[in-house]
């Protein structure tokens, strides 16, 4: 059994006539009606019914021909894919986004490059507090959207430009702040509550030394669910991305902290983030385009 029985399979099946499937394939009716004939007895069993004026399938033919669409389809795909890799685009391509970032204006850019190359397969993964760069420095994602600030141009690893920003803010549950004495009015009394802060030493980076406030009693976190957690849970303050507790903000569940001396928020750049050394396929490059141009 090959393809081109199961194209033949097909013809037959879309025309009035065995006549006009031979047209179709621009084949004799007699080396239609052989090949149909071979692989009945290949496959042990009747597939189309002479009987009729009109060809139609056995009821088992019929099964094997449901069958048979399905592998003609994948053919089909696989040509397409063969195609696609001979003109050089990337069969995946690994993309790390920062949970810090909101990506609701960066992802058309993604959908058009997925239209634009359908049978690359995206690999697409949410990292937290700067392990995106992380996985971009030791080349295990193609492109990055990050955080980005100034020091990191003294890694010399990375190709940055600006795209976007992002905005942090202090917050905690009301319940959380009943242990204070009074009102909260300085960052002092922050710190003698417990903070929540990333477990992450990603770039050999401490991305704690970014906020302006350092508890001495601290829980770790490793993603940003579980920050906003344990927020909710009341296990202390933390410093988290103004798109991440909206609704939490929205309904009181989490308030906004603003003690005299702190800042109401942290705001840097979003950055789309490439590794030097690292070619881009036609892919990447459609989209770096794109979200470089749209900003």
């Amino acid at each position: 059994m090959n393809l081109t029985q199961l194209y033949i399979l097909d013809a037959v099946a879309s025309s009035e006539s065995l006549l006009q499937a031979a047209v179709k394939l621009h084949k004799t009716q007699p080396a239609l009606s052989m090949a149909l004939k071979k692989l009945e007895q290949e496959c042990g069993f009747t597939i189309v019914d002479r009987s009729q004026y009109r060809l139609q399938f056995t009821e088992a033919g019929q099964r094997f021909y449901q069958q048979a669409q399905q592998l003609l389809h994948q053919s089909e795909q696989l040509k397409s894919l063969a195609q696609h890799l001979s003109r050089g685009a990337e069969a995946s391509l690994r993309l790390a986004f920062d949970e810090a970032v909101d990506l609701t204006a960066f992802l058309p850019a993604i959908r058009q490059a997925q239209r634009q190359f359908p049978h690359t397969e995206l690999l697409l993964s949410c990292d937290y507090r700067l392990q995106a760069l992380e996985k971009l420095k030791h080349q295990q994602a193609d492109l990055a959207i990050s955080p980005w600030y100034p020091v990191f141009i003294s890694l010399g690893e990375f190709e940055a430009v600006s795209i976007g920003s992002f905005d942090i803010l202090c917050v905690a549950s009301p319940e959380f702040l009943q242990q204070l004495a009074g009102p909260l009015t300085h960052q002092a009394q922050l710190a003698e509550l417990p903070q929540l802060v990333a477990n992450s030493e990603a770039l050999s980076f401490d991305s704690g030394k970014l906020l302006p406030l350092q508890s001495a009693r601290r829980v770790k976190v490793n993603n940003s669910l579980c920050m906003k957690q344990a927020l909710l849970a009341h296990l202390g303050w933390g410093m988290v991305a103004r798109h991440q507790v909206t609704t939490e903000l929205a309904s009181g569940a989490l308030v906004q902290l603003k003690p005299q001396e702190f800042p109401k928020h942290i705001q840097g750049d979003v950055a789309l983030v490439r590794h030097k050394d690292q070619q881009l396929g036609p892919v990447a490059k459609a989209i770096w385009q794109q979200l470089t141009e749209s900003e």
